[in-house]
């Protein structure tokens, strides 16, 4: 069975890490996978390699559109008969085409992946509209020739589908699936970590992990963490991700005088290792599918602060602390303050995440009958 797998494939994507957390765990001898990076970038080109997997590349669509549907066109002319399947994976719909050329180009069957709940880029009022438009005639059009539907979450399948198909059940809700051993909390490595950091015993560490833009809100997060400095002056933030907003993180950053507390990482495949030195997770994004980081950062034991915005699936309610964006700087200060002092003692949560269903493995089979055209 040949399957091309569409997604960003970027080093900081949650999209990124599921497609190589999940698919690269369905373990089928007769399974050739190829992948298609549509933001025009290569950084992961050696990891699909390593994992035996063919690598293509298009412009990004937010880049060049017109270059960007061009070559869209004559890869799938050249190449979608060729697939028994093809797995897009999306964030929303407004950019229809591509999907739409691999059906006409001969496509076997499509297999549509949402990952979002509201588009990855933000934009003025005017675009933002213009692509709610599109967004919703691509769901009518690309609902008529997708062979199957699948979402992270009940939110996800309600951004992407139509009514009429989740009203049908036509939509299959897998969650990203992680391996959960990797995030076993372990003390040793703890100490090692923060000692590299330089953080002492009795400070905080703050955290947050994911793509450098608008939508994960990190400027937002700075000026949460400047309050949080007022109330708590024994912290720092560490940042750990690459992507457009870095720059703008960096003036925040001088702006708001915190150069001393923030630590601005790259992308790392060591991010297990870091959510050890960390204390807690500060998320306000805007929008989000089902967060792997939020997966990851449970099973680990670490306390959570999301936007109340986000899909959290089966959360540990424990764990899982979320605040509504409308709240001010002030009120998500005071809150994770609060929370941080009752703080039980660390500790790992993996049989919990394993009974929700969130182990890779589970999440690799589902998938896997779907390209069999079982789910």
């Amino acid at each position: 069975m040949r399957v091309l797998v569409i997604g960003d494939f970027l080093k900081a994507s949650g999209m990124t890490r599921y497609i190589f957390n999940v698919i690269g765990h369905i373990k089928a001898p007769n399974l050739k996978i190829d992948v298609l990076s549509i933001s025009g970038s290569k950084e992961c080109q050696d990891m699909v390699l390593q994992h035996g997997w063919g690598f293509n590349v298009i412009p990004p669509a937010n880049g060049d559109l017109k270059r960007h549907l061009k070559q869209s066109r004559q890869f799938f002319k050249k190449n979608a008969s060729k697939y028994d399947v093809i797995h897009f994976n999306e964030t929303a719909l407004w950019n229809f085409l591509p999907i739409l050329f691999a059906h006409h180009f001969g496509a076997k069957r499509i297999i549509l992946n949402s990952h979002n709940t509201y588009f990855a880029s933000s934009g003025n009022k005017i675009v933002l509209k213009c692509l709610e438009i599109l967004h919703q005639l691509g769901k009518k059009l690309v609902d008529r020739i997708v062979s199957s539907r699948v979402a992270v979450s009940k939110e996800a399948a309600n951004w992407m589908f139509t009514k009429k198909s989740i009203r049908e059940h036509k939509v299959k809700i897998i969650p990203n699936g992680i391996k959960l051993e990797k995030f076993v909390f372990d003390l040793n490595i703890r100490n090692r970590v923060r000692e590299q950091l330089n953080i002492p015993d009795n400070w905080h560490l703050y955290g947050n992990v994911g793509i450098l833009n608008d939508r994960k809100n990190q400027v937002r997060l700075l000026s949460i963490f400047k309050q949080l400095l007022s109330i708590e002056k024994d912290a720092k933030l560490i940042l750990i991700g690459n992507g457009p907003a870095k720059n703008k993180i960096l003036q925040t950053m001088e702006k708001l005088d915190l150069n001393d507390y923030v630590i601005l990482l790259n992308a790392t495949d060591r991010i297990s290792d870091y959510y050890q030195a960390m204390d807690a997770i500060i998320m306000p994004s805007l929008n989000e599918g089902l967060s792997t980081v939020l997966l990851e950062a449970q099973t680990n034991g670490l306390t959570f602060f999301p936007s109340a915005t986000i899909p959290l699936g089966n959360e540990l309610k424990n764990l899982v602390h979320p605040i509504e964006l409308s709240k001010s700087d002030e009120f998500w200060a005071k809150i994770i303050e609060q929370s941080m002092s009752n703080c039980s003692q660390r500790r790992s949560y993996l049989k919990e995440m394993k009974k929700r269903g969130y182990g890779v493995e589970d999440a690799a089979e589902g998938i896997y009958r779907i390209y069999l055209g079982e789910g």
